[in-house]
């Protein structure tokens, strides 16, 4: 009887839990009515780049966003300093302990930098007095210490100076790659004055690969932002730009070009190496494959990617004694890859030469008249 007892038990138990998840299921259908996907997260962040927009909950939607975009700011802002002229301590008046002048006011600065080493290097795009004169200025870091600026060295290829002060231990974020440069991604801009400006990436250019012949050794990237006013308001200027990820993405100039951080990677590995910049020089100019359409796509000499050496407007293909020169590369030559690194439209060829330092040895990939060959290259210095 007992046992009759605890089998009906068991089963009436197993009914219940049944007919409980039906109804709840019932429920929930019927509450939710059409908007079911409400159940499930929603992941938005392979739209974003991995960048942590996600949408969860059945009742509540939430957007992480906001969250996110503070965490980044408040990191990135930690790696960012402000340029002021110096100032002396100034005589408060009889009676007054407060005066305005014996303060750095810290939206009224000369500029702003980023902290690439935890050993005091700067780079920001200065002003011209600040360059002939650097040990009339300092450097405010976020936590409000100040240091006295006691070297500056110019990018001769870009618009950036690197500075330096005797700190250690400042913090330094990561750099990203040209790969994690996509129209569409959410970024932030900081500015000199400290304003934080939640944008995106509209658009990437490389200059006039359409219209002319590159140089090798030049930078030739560039980034285009929502709500951009080049040349006329110059809305980013001297700002610089951060992924989601609190990564530096790119560097704005005086003139509000927004470009790579890519294009100093060379200046800042050679300023580590060398305590100078060495900037590399491959010598060559040439023809970008990546904007061009073959007529007769059948040929079987048809290229889509890689970088024609071709003379330039003074004609010149090959700078006499240069790198290129002397490994023995020829006009007509198509270069298709540096290190194993093929030529792109993601990957140019000035843009890899200029992530090297002088000295840097590189094994170029070639098509010369039909037959494909390799040779070694040290580059030398712009």
């Amino acid at each position: 009887m007992k046992k009759n007892n605890f089998l009906v038990t068991i089963i009436l138990a197993v009914i219940f839990g049944l007919a409980s998840g039906i109804v709840g299921e019932i429920v929930a259908r019927g509450y939710l009515f059409d908007n079911d996907t409400l159940l499930k997260k929603i992941d938005f962040s392979q739209d974003y780049n991995n960048q942590g927009v996600v949408i969860r909950d059945a009742k509540k939607i939430v957007i992480e966003q906001n969250v996110k975009v503070n965490e980044t700011i408040d990191s990135a802002n930690a790696s960012m300093v402000g340029i002021f002229k110096k100032q002396s301590t100034a005589k408060s008046s009889s009676g007054v302990n407060f005066n305005i002048n014996n303060y750095y006011q810290l939206r009224q600065s000369e500029g702003n930098g980023l902290i690439i080493t935890s050993d005091g290097w700067i780079v920001a795009d200065v002003l011209p007095e600040i360059k002939k004169n650097p040990m009339n200025y300092v450097i405010i870091t976020k936590d409000k210490k100040i240091y006295p600026i006691d070297k500056i060295i110019e990018d001769t290829l870009t618009s950036y100076s690197f500075i330096h002060v005797l700190a250690k231990d400042l913090p330094v974020k990561k750099f990203a790659s040209d790969n994690e440069i996509k129209n569409g991604n959410l970024v932030i801009a900081i500015t000199p004055s400290g304003e934080n400006i939640l944008t995106s990436i509209i658009n990437q250019r490389v200059d006039d690969i359409s219209k002319s012949v590159i140089s090798s050794d030049r930078t030739v990237g560039e980034i285009m932002l929502n709500n951009d006013s080049v040349g006329e308001n110059k809305f980013y200027s001297r700002a610089v730009v951060f992924n989601l990820s609190g990564d530096v993405l790119a560097m704005v100039n005086a003139n509000g070009y927004v470009e790579p951080i890519s294009q100093l990677t060379g200046a800042i590995n050679s300023l580590l190496k060398y305590k100078e910049i060495k900037r590399a020089s491959l010598g060559v100019h040439y023809i970008d494959l990546t904007n061009l359409v073959l007529v007769d796509a059948n040929s079987n000499n048809y290229l889509n990617d890689g970088a024609v050496i071709s003379k330039d407007l003074d004609g010149v293909a090959i700078i006499k004694n240069s790198s290129a020169y002397l490994a023995g590369l020829k006009e007509g030559d198509i270069i298709i890859s540096v290190d194993n690194l093929e030529l792109d439209e993601n990957n140019h060829l000035s843009k890899i030469i200029q992530q090297h330092v002088a000295g840097d040895k590189i094994n170029l990939e070639y098509w010369r008249q039909g037959e494909k060959k390799q040779v070694e290259v040290v580059l030398g210095q712009l």
